[in-house]
């Protein structure tokens, strides 16, 4: 948290961008000479929690945490993760223990689980024997906090309801989609969060780049390229009402000499409905240690004059109700 702005959601690294180059392409950092220097300038900027998830990254699952393991082996970061969440089973006693059981490897002794995450809703297995087993796996210390990750408003209700029935364990974080653009959640989820007392982590909040002008330019950009994420990013912002309204927020803040990247991250920090007095985060990933160093300057920055405010709210105006919904699994 900066002291300067005390109600500033705390920054949370993200670590999909790391694993084994040789199975996944679009890897971005594979050996400690790699991962090092990214993980030095987030803990050095002042910041000590990072973010994964046992499939990461998803071309190469299973190969970020143990090079994150390798990294902090002085223990100086927190780590939270997610379970493996995508084949029927996977929510089951034995297919939770199996994926806690190999982060907990993976990461280390000296990386306990601060935050495991049920990554996406398993429908397959009755959500309250998926509470109870993580219930269990919480008092046997495997890790210390419950989150959940992109379920639907009424999963959310119906999984503190089954927690409130059965004694078993509540969520305590909500990790989702949320930007300037897709900001559904503000009036379909934030106040069942608010309301059971858990905490809104996002993560996407420059929208995948699209804010960016070099971004939107590259060739090979993460919009035309291929891959799930990448397919993911397209269907929900490659649309002319979109491109249109990114472009006067783009406008806008260019006249103070702010990138539209840099508009579209200091908004979801300063001027969104986050806030650490609800113990939310924002999840920020980079390509590298200068692309790292540019997004916390950025927020380091502080909030965003009003005009170009206005200009990112005005967003929400110019598209219509589906395009301001986060991706549902």
């Amino acid at each position: 948290m900066s002291s300067k702005y005390p109600n500033r959601p705390e920054i949370i690294l993200g670590t999909v961008g790391i694993g084994d180059i040789a199975v996944d392409k679009d890897v971005l950092m594979d050996t400690p000479e790699q991962v090092k220097p990214f993980l030095d300038e987030f803990y050095n900027r002042g910041y000590r929690v990072l973010d994964t998830a046992r499939n990461y990254p998803p071309g190469a699952p299973a190969t970020t945490e143990p090079r994150l393991g390798l990294a902090n082996q002085d223990g100086r970061f927190v780590i939270d993760t997610k379970v493996f969440s995508f084949t029927p089973g996977d929510h089951n006693k034995e297919g939770l223990a199996k994926s806690i059981d190999g982060s907990i490897a993976a990461l280390g002794p000296q990386s306990p689980i601060n935050i495991e995450y049920l990554h996406v809703p398993e429908r397959t297995t009755p959500f309250a024997d998926t509470l109870a087993a993580m219930t269990a796996f919480q008092k046997e210390g495997k890790f210390k906090k419950l989150g959940i990750s992109n379920y639907r408003p009424d999963e959310v209700e119906e999984l503190v309801k089954i927690a409130a029935e059965k004694n078993l364990i509540k969520p305590a974080v909500f990790q989702g989609l949320y930007n300037a653009i897709s900001r559904d959640y503000e009036t379909s989820l934030f106040p069942i969060l608010r309301k059971h007392n858990i905490a809104f982590y996002a993560y996407s909040p420059a929208a995948g780049g699209i804010f960016s002008e070099l971004e939107s330019r590259r060739p090979n950009n993460r919009f035309e390229s291929k891959g799930f994420v990448a397919g993911i990013y397209s269907s929900l912002y490659k649309k002319p009402t979109i491109e249109a309204a990114v472009e006067n927020v783009r406008a806008a803040a260019k006249k103070h000499g702010i990138p539209g990247h840099d508009a579209a991250l200091r908004w979801v920090v300063y001027h969104s409905q986050l806030s650490a007095e609800h113990g939310d985060a924002v999840i920020v990933g980079a390509s590298g240690v200068e692309q790292l160093r540019k997004n916390l300057d950025a927020i380091d920055a502080g909030p965003l004059p009003q005009d170009v405010v206005d200009a990112v709210n005005a967003v929400g105006d110019a598209i219509s109700d589906d395009e301001k919904k986060a991706y549902e699994f």
